[in-house]
């Protein structure tokens, strides 16, 4: 049989080895940012007035790339440092997680196993608390949406962004940009998580464990 020692050390390796290669595919697949979108005084005059304006810049529209390696950044090309150091710091707190869920397995195994007992005696209450829960949570963390007007000299373009304490926007205003609440998405995703705990409520709360059966097995033994 492999040691207990060894096979803990090859599991660590083979952790490291993913976090690698996870963070190696975020590098080849960075966020970047283009600026593709310039409105100056003069272009915005033009038709009014003839003649030239000295060019003031008076929006400049900052867009993700989808995704393109680290290497592709340029002139026009930058990286989105936020939303790189986000998504690398997801993949180490995944990693963390894995290795403290194989360091504290055992511990870990006989709490759900007692947890799963409790929930099993108490199913309409965790389906109540898991209605409020979801409620709660995506109220107090709702879906926010970004809004670009362009000074009104083009239509105002709406992007959906992630979620976000109710009390504190995801991006800070400028003069042209803002952010506000999507009720609209809120008030979906709330209903959808509300069904899923209805569905929950009505096959697995409303059904109780056959104990008979179990006490009928018991005594064959």
């Amino acid at each position: 049989m492999i040691n207990a020692k060894i096979l803990r050390g090859r599991v660590y390796l083979l952790l490291a080895l993913t976090y690698v290669v996870m963070a190696f595919a975020l590098c080849l697949k960075a966020p970047l940012i283009l600026r593709p979108v310039q409105l100056t005084s003069d272009a915005v005059d033009m038709e009014s007035n003839p003649t030239p304006a000295p060019k003031t810049l008076l929006w400049d529209d900052q867009s993700i790339v989808s995704r393109a390696p680290l290497w592709a950044i340029g002139s026009e090309l930058s990286l989105n440092v936020s939303l790189f150091a986000t998504e690398q710091a997801e993949v180490l707190g995944a990693a963390l997680i894995f290795l403290l869920t194989y360091r504290f397995k055992s511990q870990l195994t006989a709490w759900s196993v007692r947890v799963v007992a409790f929930i099993s005696s108490r199913r309409r209450g965790t389906c109540v608390w898991l209605s409020f829960a979801t409620l709660f949570s995506l109220t107090l963390f709702p879906p926010w949406v970004q809004i670009n007007t362009f000074g009104g000299r083009l239509p105002a373009q709406r992007l959906n962004l992630w979620h976000a304490p109710i009390f504190h926007a995801p991006i800070n205003p400028a003069r042209w940009e803002s952010s506000e609440v999507d009720y609209a998405r809120m008030l979906t995703e709330i209903v959808t998580g509300e069904c899923f705990v209805l569905a929950l409520y009505l096959t697995w709360a409303r059904s109780k464990p056959n104990t008979n059966e179990g006490r009928l097995s018991s005594s064959k033994r």
